[in-house]
């Protein structure tokens, strides 16, 4: 990304599908929501179709709530507003080790964070939680 240009962000694709995963949204609820085919909406996911028109991006924010900025990669201490951890994860670069994060990679660490983030932590579900959060760490191993 150019310095002063706005842009989608690499794993906009990604961030798209978590978004509209978290609103609870079927790719058809989604794809109604903006006008779209489902297809359609699947391609901009899996990242087969980059680049929607301005028209259909104002959609996809509209019906996930959003802004079209949410989508934009730039980087949050210059905007002066919050980000969401999607935001942060899939509208930046993130490097461990000297390597840079695949989507897939950075998809499997939301995971992980949310579940962390969402689990109550009670004394009586903690074995099943840890086990919850193990699993995904295996799936997270797994991508690298």
């Amino acid at each position: 990304m150019t310095k002063g240009k706005r842009e989608l962000g690499n794993d906009f694709g990604k961030l798209l599908k978590h978004l509209r995963q978290s609103k609870g949204y079927s790719l058809q609820k989604m794809a109604r929501l903006c006008n779209v085919t489902p297809s359609y909406l699947n391609r901009l996911e899996s990242g087969h179709r980059k680049n929607p028109s301005i028209n259909i991006l104002e959609d996809i924010a509209v019906a996930l709530g959003t802004g079209v900025d949410t989508f934009l990669g730039t980087k949050f201490d210059s905007t002066g507003r919050e980000a969401s951890l999607e935001e942060l994860f899939f509208n930046n670069e993130i490097e461990w080790e000297g390597i840079n994060l695949s989507a897939n990679t950075k998809d499997s660490l939301l995971k992980i964070c949310t579940t962390v983030l969402a689990i109550e932590w009670v004394a009586d579900t903690m074995l099943e939680d840890l086990k919850r959060v193990g699993e995904l760490i295996i799936e997270l191993k797994e991508e690298m």
